[in-house]
This record gives structure tokens, C-alpha cells and sequence, in this order.
């Protein structure tokens, strides 16, 4: 608009200033013309360039509100994806926290494989930090149960009910806390020269689960150490 007004005003005044001087006989006719001609020629060229100017202009408004719109779009798809996620999971971890007592060898090692990719599903759906964690801590905790099991049952195997419930009761059962437990139970074993390489491994896989969340495979069953 600025361009145009400023083209129409100098146009104006530059044909009346060209008729004032062919009136007074200052220039002759060719020369107007070829004036005229020129003035033409440049009102077009500056009005050709605004008007390019606002062409693009407007397309880089309209590019601007599309990539809005998809943004906003984008949004609203992923808050959806975190709720229905955000069900699923309860659902899942109810579910988890149910079955704890009936897990498998192949079960966790699945329930590791799945919190992996729950996890990178997670990040990318853009879930806070603190529901990640909170999801991590869940299922490790599930494992981490099964873990102390196997543990338990290597020792009950190896040492037998009664030294096994004698280690158990030389505590209050209040008092017992997993890292507890595992700490005296491991000092216990080695003092007592009773620690077998079955009980050792699964002291390994306890460990290892707790300070880096992998699950290493489980070691061979040692038939004759489980028969003593």
C-alpha cells in the first residue's frame, strides 16, 4: 500500500512536471513521450515488485497457519495417546501387581522386554519424567520380587527348612527388610561356608537387577548342589 501511493503521487507530479515543461516549449514532444514511456515502464516494475512482495507474503502466513494447525493437531493426537496409554498402564500394573506371586522364569524376562519398550514408547509420547520413573519402578519391583524368591528357594533347597527358618527367626519379622535380609543372609552363608555357586549366582542376578535394572539369564541348575 505504501509502494502504490508513493508510485500514483511521483507519477503525478512527474507528468505534470513533464507537461509544464513541454507547454513551455523546455522539452520537445519525443522527449515527452519518451518521458512518459519511461515513467510507465518504472510505475509497473515498482508495482510488479509490491505486488510479488505481497504474494509472498501472504504464502508465508498461509505456511505459517498450516504449520500452526499441524502443530496443534500433533498435540491434541499425542495427549489422547498419553491417555489411552496412561489406562493401559494402570490396567497393566494392577495386573502385574497380582501376579507377582505366580511369575515365571520366561515371565519376567518378558516383563523386562516389555518395560524396555514401554519405556521408548513412553519418551516419545513425551510422559513426564516422574511417570516414567514411577512405571520403571513398578515393573522392577515385580521383578525384583521374583528375584528374591528364586534366592529364597536356592537357600531352602541348599540348607534345608530348619536352618533356613532358624536364619529367618533370628530377626523380628518386622525388622527384616529386603536389603537387610540380602546383606545378612549373604554374610551369613559365607561364614557358615555354606554358599554354593546356585545361591551365589542368584545373589548375582539380585544385585545386578537392583543397581542397573538388567536381568542377566538364569545359571544352569547344579542338580548335586540342590540334593545336599
Amino acid at each position: 500500500m505504501g509502494i502504490t501511493l508513493f508510485v500514483l503521487l511521483f507519477s503525478v507530479g512527474l507528468v505534470a512536471l513533464l507537461a509544464v515543461l513541454l507547454k513551455t516549449e523546455k522539452i520537445q514532444t519525443p522527449i515527452f513521450a519518451a518521458g512518459i514511456a519511461l515513467l510507465v515502464v518504472f510505475d509497473f516494475a515498482l508495482l510488479s515488485l509490491d505486488k510479488i512482495y505481497f504474494l509472498h507474503q501472504e504464502q508465508d502466513q498461509l505456511y505459517l497457519d498450516k504449520q500452526r494447525d499441524y502443530d496443534e493437531n500433533i498435540q491434541k493426537q499425542l495427549a489422547l495417546y498419553q491417555q489411552l496409554t496412561d489406562i493401559q498402564l494402570q490396567a497393566t500394573l494392577q495386573a502385574l501387581a497380582l501376579n507377582n506371586k505366580q511369575q515365571t522364569e520366561d515371565g519376567v524376562v518378558q516383563k523386562v522386554k516389555w518395560r524396555n519398550q514401554l519405556l521408548e514408547q513412553m519418551t516419545a509420547l513425551s510422559f513426564s519424567d516422574e511417570k516414567i520413573t514411577h512405571v520403571s519402578q513398578q515393573i522392577n519391583a515385580s521383578v525384583t520380587a521374583f528375584l528374591m524368591e528364586s534366592l529364597n528357594k536356592e537357600v531352602r533347597q541348599s540348607l534345608g527348612h530348619r536352618i533356613y527358618s532358624e536364619f529367618v527367626r533370628s530377626r523380628p519379622r518386622h525388622e527384616w527388610t529386603d536389603e537387610l535380609f540380602v546383606g545378612e543372609l549373604e554374610a551369613y552363608l559365607n561364614k557358615q561356608n555354606l554358599m554354593n555357586e546356585s545361591i551365589k549366582w542368584a545373589f548375582t542376578r539380585l544385585k545386578e537387577f537392583k543397581v542397573s535394572g538388567v536381568l542377566i539369564s538364569a545359571a544352569p541348575v547344579d542338580s548335586s548342589e540342590n540334593k545336599k
